[in-house]
């Protein structure tokens, strides 16, 4: 929706005692139209005239879900968990906006499509539909009081005014905004010596794929979702087919598919998302509780030691549901079992006790990969081998489904506590080496654990390795250039094995957006500016002024926070606490002056 602007300060109707509310908003995927909706939807609480400056060089809406990608590219969240309409439980009880979920939406306008489940991982490119059919709605229910601009440009300089406001910059136009949100998602990284970009690969088009050649061997960085995408685009992309059979999936080469070797930095399987129930609620935590974390917020004001003091909690509650499980499993309350291992945990007898329960139960333990990220899986001599059995072995276990597979019952905490993880990790909770060991160690841990594919792509991965396309490579198989990037693999761990260069080399992660250097520009030129700073240097840490204060009309969300905030990169859903809802309610309540109450954050 194009509106003309109105100049800085000046009334947006004849009558209004105050000069308009000016907004920008850079930047407008999944997390900005979260900002955008609250803004408008708070609107009618005020009688002030507001202009909401939208910059997004793409159509409002779906970001990095484009709409025109390939219907194979998939979500790994189930469709009914998804929704852009936040309930009253999504803002922590204050009153959100009606609308349909991302699977009511589909039921309506793709059921001709497909017969459309609510558990299903369905295509990426529907989400950007439904992201940009509420920016639609949004803006058909704008108050009277609001206009929406929306500027098809990149913001590529920003400064700051002697009187408080921010000047975006387009090479088009200036726009001068009193409250200024910066949601633009994912950090771009930089391209170098010749190999291929990354994480946009497999994000939007897919197009740079298009230069590997079929005779090519090419080496994929990565073993997550973006990993996925990226096998996906050179066989399925190029006309391969998998077909299901009674004993697993076959793989149809299509004969435009190069030799793919996959590694990683880690050289760690991901797990893959488990069979979940429609609308099944997480267990309620019993031993790391939101109240446990405040308590140790509370007694160590200087930071947490993540490891000592905060992983035990951890471990504990993943106990409770392992074992809590198994009983129910046998005929016996879970219930008091959870009580048994909290009880165990309170009195420093939680090893004896989850030892006994283990006999008593004739189970194996929890194994100490499901919380230790040094634990390692894929120890044997044969890595491919390794590897296809811990992925056969996971996949069983998401066969099994969430409610009857005791280990990813376990495993389910990282993801059920996340609001417990980023109240021990915002605002400084961790001391300087705790938060450099969580976000180097934990925190892809945690990606490994709980957000990884969904157990069909793996199945696929299978089929792939079946028919001699996907190879697993260590780590330390893998030579790299006197320039530091990877130009080959030792197909074997024995050295007179001949290496197989590598003609193209893919990296399939996404950037840390931590790094300086892959931050966008706009990122950049306020650092430079001196408008923000980062405390640890380097782009590591919270971005403020140079007083270490934040910009009180400045905000910046999503994964460009990530390392002062825990756990940015998601769309939001409705049905319990959403912190990418609330944090948006916050922002917005702000910015047009109401009240925006206090809620702890420890």
């Amino acid at each position: 929706m194009e509106l003309s602007a109105a100049l800085p300060g000046e009334k947006l109707s004849p009558g209004s005692d105050k000069p308009a509310i000016r907004i920008g908003i850079v930047g407008c995927g999944s997390r900005g139209l979260t900002v955008l909706e609250r803004i408008c939807a708070l609107a009618i609480n005020t009688a002030r005239r507001i202009e909401v400056n939208v910059f997004d060089p793409q159509p409002p809406g779906p970001g990095l879900h484009a709409v025109d990608q390939p219907e194979y590219l998939m979500l790994n969240t189930v469709a009914s968990q998804i929704s852009m309409f936040p309930d009253t439980a999504a803002l922590d009880g204050r009153v959100g906006r009606q609308g349909p979920n991302f699977y009511e939406w589909c039921l309506r306008f793709k059921s001709a499509e497909r017969n459309v489940q609510p558990n299903e991982f369905l295509p990426r490119s529907w989400l950007g539909e439904y992201l940009a059919w509420t920016y639609e709605q949004v803006i058909l229910g704008l108050p009277a009081n609001v206009c929406v601009i929306h500027h098809s440009h990149a913001v590529d300089n920003i400064e700051h005014t002697d009187m408080g406001q921010f000047v975006l910059s387009t090479g088009e136009l200036d726009c001068a905004v009193d409250w200024l949100a910066i949601t633009v998602g994912h950090a771009q990284p930089q391209s170098s010596n010749g190999v291929l970009p990354t994480p946009s690969v497999a994000y939007s088009h897919l197009g740079s794929l298009d230069s590997v050649l079929s005779t090519e061997a090419v080496g994929i960085e990565g073993l997550g979702l973006t990993a996925m995408d990226v096998v996906a685009g050179l066989t399925v992309g190029r006309g391969g087919q998998f077909s299901k059979l009674p004993d697993g999936v076959r793989y149809e080469p299509g004969g435009r598919e190069p030799t793919i070797y996959l590694f990683s930095r880690s050289g760690l399987p991901y797990r893959t998302r488990p069979d979940i129930v429609p609308h099944r609620t997480s267990n309620a935590a019993l031993i790391f509780t939101l109240s446990a974390v405040a308590s140790l917020r509370e007694e160590n004001p200087d930071g947490l030691d993540f490891e000592q003091q905060v992983l035990p909690l951890i471990k504990a509650e993943m106990l409770a549901e392992y074992f809590g499980m198994i009983a129910s499993q046998k005929g016996e309350s879970a219930v008091r079992i959870k009580a048994e291992i909290a009880r165990a945990y309170y009195l420093d007898r939680l090893e004896t006790v989850s030892a006994e329960m283990a006999a008593r139960f004739q189970a194996l333990p929890l194994d100490d990969a499901v919380y230790n990220p040094r634990v390692s899986t894929t120890d044997a001599a044969d890595y491919s081998q390794a590897m296809r059995a811990s992925i056969e072995r996971d996949v069983a276990q998401s066969l099994l489904g969430l409610d009857s597979s005791p280990i990813k019952a376990a495993i389910e905490v990282w993801r059920s506590c996340r609001e417990q993880l980023r109240r021990v990790v915002d605002n400084r909770g961790l001391t300087t080496h705790s938060g450099r060991v969580f976000f180097g160690e934990y925190a892809p841990h945690v990606n490994r654990m709980v957000a990884g594919p969904q157990k069909e792509r793996h199945l696929e991965l299978l089929a792939l390795a079946d028919a001699g396309i996907v190879h697993w490579v260590r780590p330390s198989q893998v030579i790299h250039s006197p320039g530091g990037e990877p130009a080959a693999v030792r197909l074997s761990e024995n050295l007179a094995v001949p290496l197989q260069p590598l003609q193209s080399v893919i990296k399939a992660h996404v950037s840390n957006a931590c790094d300086i250097s892959s931050l966008p520009k706009i990122i950049r030129s306020l650092m430079s500016s001196g408008i923000i700073h980062s405390l640890n240097g380097g782009g590591e840490g919270v971005l403020v002024d140079s007083e270490g204060k934040a910009q009180p009309n400045l905000w910046i969300t999503g994964p460009l926070v990530e390392g002062s905030t825990y756990y940015n990169h998601y769309v939001p859903s409705s049905g319990s606490y959403s912190r990418a809802f609330v944090d948006a309610d916050r922002i917005a309540r702000e910015m047009l002056g109401l009240n925006v109450g206090v809620r702890a954050i420890v």
